[in-house]
C-alpha cells in the first residue's frame, strides 16, 4: 500500500482510506516520495513511459500497471529550431488521449487498483477527459461513479494518485536535458493540477539534489480571460510556487495567439490555440527580457493527446 500521504500545508500525515484529495485544514495531500534519491539507479530504462519512473511513486514488485499503461509519457523533448536550439518543446500530444493528463489518470488508475478499490465506484471525471478516464479505468477495472446532480466529480485533479502521475513530466525533463540547467518552463495559468503536480516533481529532484535550482514558472493566460481556478486551494499554491520559483504571470491578446499559431504551424509543429498561448506568452517574455540563449521548454499538445 501507499503510505504515508502528506499534507503539502500543515504536513499531517495520513493513510488514505477514502479517494480524498485534501486534509482536514484544506490543503492538498501529495505521495512525498519513496525516500529514495531520484537518479539514473531508480529509473527502469526498459519502460518507454511515466512507468520509468515507478520506483519513485508505485509500490515496488507490483505489475499491475503493466495492465493499464497505453505507453503514456516519456514523451519527445526537440528544439523549436536550428535558429533556436535553447527554446525546446515537449510534445505532449504523444499522449493516447487527454494530453498531460493522461500521465494522472495512468497512475491514478494502477494506485486505486492497488488499493483493492476494483469494482468499487471512485467519482473523478468532467467533460472532455472523459474519455481518457474510463479508457484507463476499463483497463483497471474501476467502475466510474456519477454524482446525483448528473456530473462528474473534478476533485481528482488534485488527488495525490492523479498529481503523482503529472510529476512525471518533471521527472523526464531532469532525465533528458542531462545535467543541463532549465531556467524557465511555460505553462497555461488555466491547468492548475498541470502546474502543481509538475511543481512537486521539481521539488523531488531538488531534494535529491538532480538539479541545483527551481526553473522559473511562468504562467499564461488571456488577457480576457481571468483564470482563477475555483478552488482557493489551488491559487494558494500556486501563488507560492511563483513565489518559489520566481515565476511569473502573464496575459497575451488574440492577435498575439493567432500570431504564435501561424509561428508554430510555420514550421510544421502540431499545435491549436493552446499551445499558441503558451509560445505567445513566452515570446513575449523573451522580447521583454532579452533571455536568449537561456534554456526553456513549452508543453505543446498538453491538452490534444491522441489526434
Amino acid at each position: 500500500m501507499i503510505e504515508p500521504l502528506e499534507c503539502l500545508s500543515c504536513h499531517e500525515v495520513y493513510e488514505l482510506d477514502e479517494f480524498s484529495s485534501l486534509c482536514q485544514c484544506g490543503g492538498l495531500l501529495h505521495i512525498p516520495g519513496s525516500g529514495e534519491k531520484m537518479d539514473a539507479a531508480g529509473i527502469d530504462f526498459e519502460a518507454a513511459s511515466l512507468w520509468r519512473y515507478k520506483n519513485h511513486f508505485f509500490p515496488k514488485g507490483n505489475e499491475d500497471w503493466k495492465e493499464i499503461t497505453m505507453g503514456e509519457g516519456f514523451t519527445p523533448l526537440i528544439p523549436l529550431d536550428a535558429d533556436n536550439p535553447s527554446i525546446m518543446l515537449k510534445l505532449e500530444y504523444f499522449a493516447p488521449f487527454s494530453g498531460v493528463y493522461d500521465r494522472g489518470f495512468a497512475a491514478m488508475a494502477a494506485m486505486l487498483k492497488d488499493r483493492g478499490m476494483i469494482e468499487k465506484e471512485v467519482s473523478p471525471m468532467p467533460h472532455k477527459e472523459r474519455l481518457a478516464w474510463r479508457a484507463y479505468t476499463h483497463r483497471a477495472r474501476i467502475k466510474e461513479a456519477v454524482t446525483d446532480s448528473g456530473k462528474l466529480e473534478d476533485s481528482y485533479y488534485y488527488h495525490p494518485f492523479f498529481l503523482a502521475g503529472i510529476q512525471t513530466f518533471a521527472y523526464e525533463i531532469g532525465e533528458q536535458l542531462s545535467g543541463k540547467k532549465l531556467e524557465f518552463i511555460v505553462f497555461p495559468a488555466a491547468a492548475p493540477a498541470f502546474i502543481i503536480g509538475s511543481f512537486l516533481g521539481f521539488k523531488q529532484l531538488m531534494e535529491s539534489e538532480e538539479i541545483e535550482e527551481y526553473p522559473a514558472f511562468l504562467l499564461v493566460e488571456r488577457d480576457c480571460v481571468k483564470n482563477e481556478n475555483d478552488s482557493a486551494f489551488a491559487n494558494e499554491y500556486i501563488e507560492k510556487i511563483l513565489a518559489i520559483t520566481k515565476g511569473k504571470r502573464m496575459t497575451v491578446a488574440q492577435s498575439e495567439i493567432s500570431q504564435a499559431l501561424r509561428a508554430l504551424e510555420a514550421r510544421f509543429i502540431k499545435s491549436t490555440e493552446d499551445d499558441a498561448l503558451i509560445y505567445a506568452g513566452f515570446m513575449r517574455y523573451y522580447r521583454d527580457f532579452s533571455i536568449k540563449d537561456q534554456l526553456a521548454i513549452l508543453p505543446i499538445g498538453y491538452m490534444n493527446g491522441g489526434r
